[in-house]
């Protein structure tokens, strides 16, 4: 897809044409060795393992587990990138389609947010700008294009035992719940735990796709949303491969953003 003659005219258009950053051969080959055991993958009420010393025996990979929600986990080494970088990246993309374009080019297509003027608040810490603040992108993460909600949520609210942070180095976690704008559905809970190493950070990501579908327009208890939720319908709603297909695009999008972010930080976060 080709920029506007506008977007072409900003500075940070020339990321859009920049070669995207490789992706580890070791998270490659996780991914492509094809579909871990589901024992193997962290059950979303046991995130708070994630605070734990060391690695899980599964830092990348992907599964569908018993009930047919899928489990994706990656693991992204982000040398010069701190927590901060992350959580200001989080405000700045959302407020013009290029710069969410930038980020995973011809699959970011665009973006919009609920309420700019929180997103822009400077008397708001980066997290509160996009805490509670939906975010609107249209992408393709491998199984078509779609227009995606994304309410990012303190880790508090999504089960997150926030006094662990000092004890687990943490830099950052970012939360959300997500689920299709076009079909007023959600589907999947998100968290990237990010942590602080020696030359930067970690960023481990986890997703539980269909873990809970809910159509938006009716309630909780309604029988629309009980009846989707068993393991016949997660089978027919969720699309074949989209755990390999997660898995592989979460790989590439912040493998990119681990090379552009320290130089869009410098340069645009104090504008």
């Amino acid at each position: 897809m080709e920029l506007t003659d506008e977007e072409k005219t900003k500075p940070y258009a020339k990321y859009y044409y920049k070669k995207l950053a490789p992706i580890p051969e070791d998270v490659i080959k996780a991914i492509n060795s094809g579909p871990i055991s589901p024992k193997l993958a962290l059950l979303f009420e046991n995130k708070n393992d994630l605070f734990n010393p060391g690695y899980h025996a599964v830092e990348t990979g992907y599964c569908t587990m018993p009930d047919n929600s899928y489990y994706v986990a990656v693991l992204t080494k982000m040398p010069g990138v701190t927590g901060e970088m992350l959580d200001w990246w989080f405000t700045w993309q959302a407020l013009e389609n290029l710069r969410y374009k930038i980020w995973y080019p011809g699959h970011h297509l665009g973006i919009s947010v609920k309420g700019r003027e929180q997103l822009t608040d400077t008397k708001l810490s980066y997290c509160e700008r996009y805490w509670n603040n939906p975010q609107y992108p249209v992408e393709d993460v491998g199984i078509g294009v779609d227009t995606l909600s994304i309410n990012f949520i303190p880790p508090k609210d999504f089960g997150f035992d926030t006094s662990r942070f000092k004890e687990a180095n943490v830099a950052t976690i970012v939360c959300a719940i997500v689920g299709s704008e076009t079909k007023k559905t959600q589907h999947t809970y998100m968290c990237h735990f990010v942590r602080n190493i020696e030359d930067g950070v970690e960023m481990r990501s986890r997703f539980w796709i269909g873990r809970t579908l809910k159509v938006k327009f009716a309630s909780e208890n309604s029988f629309i949303n009980r009846i989707i939720n068993t393991q016949l319908m997660r089978r027919l709603v969720i699309p074949k491969g989209t755990g390999y297909s997660m898995a592989m695009h979460c790989a590439q999008e912040y493998n990119n953003l681990a090379e552009i972010l320290p130089d869009l930080y410098k340069e645009y976060s104090r504008a």
